[in-house]
């Protein structure tokens, strides 16, 4: 056997020497933009004809939604949406089981309930069944995440948010360019937040929005995060508010990259559909089907990831059989970026999972059984493992193809002789 064929994770040559593109992406316009801020002397604050008004107005009719507000983090866009909607200690909040955490800990720092349901195990979105059954009379809101870029089913989980009288929280930190019936996430809901820390699909290191049709819930999230000042007052604060705005430097990034969207977004698209063609046919993998083959209403998916999980439930001769730690960290061996931190459901971290040892009000877990399926199988490519190679043509993508094929060559060799675990797993 050629050192080609054997898998890099136990000697061999790795598939792939050179790199995909990079994360996140810039040219000489973000340089320009840049250089006008720092000449500007104006490098923060909110006033008029400023990179963050102009950013915001940029982004209200990107989203065909008229009232945008800029902040310094998703987590902050988070805090200051369950503000704005008057949630507080004692409350209940649903959840997605499956999310990054700190969907969750915004209603925790607001003194609220986190109450966790279940996802659709096709989106990995809250499913309208789970959020029924996690209703009570306790329930202040609903918090739907577009989870990888895919939107949740809006027309659902907003029969059911109205038929309870609850505002539906969209969390797009992962869906900026997705659309539900032609309509973009972030428009669809009471009330949204995005984020755009690095990985995300416009990104100045960090910073976030809030997004809402609602003029009265936009003049006060607009004073929230300027220290409960109103909006245009030069002085006079009339409520309890924090200092979480954005700066020039962070606007006038995010006002350049969102120029470029649809463009990246198109060429992810191609990638997508070539690397779902092209594993299709590799026994233990599961791939998400493509989003009109699930619901015709996903006019466009956001393509944050390229996500598929392992079927542990397949027979031996298949990549099902390999640990996805395993599989993960076979692949980054062939040179192919993948996010090798083994994903957890909310109610499982630490924070949540010791409620004698927190320093919040206990959650509680409606349902988590899909998520926790999810968390255990899940293989995350793109821009949640830290690389651009989405926007990669898919001649250089069928070196992915190439890798999983490897592995799933010599599959046997990593079950009886599974390679011993890195000294250190964190990333």
């Amino acid at each position: 056997m050629t050192s080609a064929n054997v898998l890099a994770l136990l000697g061999g040559a790795p598939v792939r020497t050179r790199p995909f593109q990079a994360w996140p992406q810039f040219d000489r316009e973000e340089f320009g933009a840049l250089s006008d801020v720092l000449e500007s002397r104006r490098w923060g604050g909110i006033h008029n004809g400023s990179q963050g008004e102009s950013f915001e107005s940029t982004l209200a009719r990107y989203l065909g939604a008229p009232h945008v507000s800029t902040v310094s983090s998703g987590t902050a866009a988070l805090m200051i949406a369950l503000r704005a909607l008057g949630i507080g200690p004692g409350d209940e909040v649903v959840v997605p089981a499956l999310t990054y955490v700190a969907t969750a800990t915004a209603v925790s720092l607001a003194g609220a309930v986190p109450v966790f349901a279940d996802i659709d195990p096709d989106t990995h979105t809250l499913s309208s069944s789970s959020l029924k059954a996690a209703l009570s009379e306790r329930t202040k809101a609903v918090i739907c995440v577009h989870l990888g870029g895919h939107p949740a089913d809006m027309d659902s989980l907003g029969t059911v948010a109205a038929a309870h009288g609850i505002p539906l929280i969209e969390d797009c930190a992962q869906s900026l360019g997705a659309s539900w019936n032609g309509i973009k996430t972030g428009a669809l809901g009471t009330i949204a937040t995005f984020s755009f820390a690095t990985t995300k699909n416009i990104t100045a290191g960090e910073g976030g929005a809030v997004v809402t049709h609602d003029a009265g819930l936009a003049t006060r999230i607009a004073s929230l995060r300027d220290h409960g000042r109103p909006p245009g007052s030069p002085h006079g604060h009339h409520e309890l508010g924090w200092n979480l705005r954005l700066s020039e430097f962070q606007s006038a990034l995010l006002r350049v990259q969102l120029g470029r969207l649809d463009q990246q977004l198109a060429a992810k698209e191609k990638s997508a559909v070539y690397l779902s063609s092209s594993l299709s046919g590799i026994p233990g993998l599961r791939l998400i089907p493509p989003p009109a083959a699930i619901d015709p209403r996903v006019t466009a998916h956001a393509r944050f990831s390229f996500a598929f999980t392992l079927d542990i439930d397949t027979a031996d001769d298949s990549v099902g059989t390999i640990s996805p730690d395993t599989f993960r960290r076979a692949l980054r061996a062939e040179g192919i970026p993948v996010s090798v931190r083994t994903l957890t459901a909310c109610p499982d971290e630490p924070l949540y999972a010791d409620p004698t040892s927190c320093d919040h009000s206990p959650s509680q877990t409606s349902a988590a059984a899909q998520a926790r399926t999810a968390c255990a199988s899940l293989i995350l490519l793109g821009q949640a493992a830290g690389s651009g190679m989405l926007l990669d043509h898919p001649t250089e993508l069928a070196d992915v193809v190439r890798a999983v094929e490897k592995i799933y060559d010599n599959s046997h060799h990593l079950r009886q002789h599974p390679p011993n675990p890195p000294a250190s797993t964190a990333h």
